[in-house]
């Protein structure tokens, strides 16, 4: 790579028969039923719209996921029988690596983005519950995210009452 030229692997994309293929062994990385649901949802809504990241496995004859199974998975239980993909034709250790990478990248700070977001959504004038419907997060999860923006942040607009007085 050269100075500021970024290789553009979009326009590498390709489309694939699923049984075409395969999970990695070595990614640890789980997605809750809740958020699988969300998944088929989002791509019933809005269509595929992030090709799986792959290695094409020349033992298997197949395309090993280096990132996207879960977005595999939704598509199987969708009834889809194509995926958008990227080949990298990566060694094996260059793509544990970047399954590794591409988790942590995903994960680092969603916590405070989540946070920013509701605290973005309820700026724009949207209740706490339509915050979590749209969202498809239960009150638990929405109470931690605004936690993290602060106690003061959670009863800015809260009225309070006059509790108490002092008699002279």
């Amino acid at each position: 790579m050269d100075g500021n030229i970024i290789i553009q692997k979009v326009k590498d994309v390709l489309v694939v028969p699923l049984n075409m293929l395969y999970a990695n062994d070595y990614n640890p990385n789980r997605m809750p039923s809740n958020e699988m649901g969300l998944l088929k949802e989002c791509i019933l809504k809005y269509g595929f719209l992030f090709p799986i990241i792959t290695t094409w496995d020349e033992e298997r004859q197949k395309y090993r996921i280096i990132d996207g199974y879960h977005r595999l998975e939704a598509l199987k239980r969708i009834g889809a029988t194509e995926a958008s993909i990227l080949d990298l034709r990566l060694p094996y250790h260059d793509a544990v690596q970047l399954t590794v990478l591409m988790n942590r990248i995903k994960g680092l700070h969603q916590v405070e983005l989540m946070s920013d977001l509701v605290l973005k959504l309820e700026n724009l004038g949207l209740e706490d519950t339509e915050i979590c419907e749209n969202l498809g997060m239960e009150a638990e999860e929405f109470l931690r995210l605004k936690q993290q923006l602060g106690i003061a942040h959670s009863f800015r607009n809260h009225n309070y009452s006059h509790s108490w007085e002092i008699e002279k």
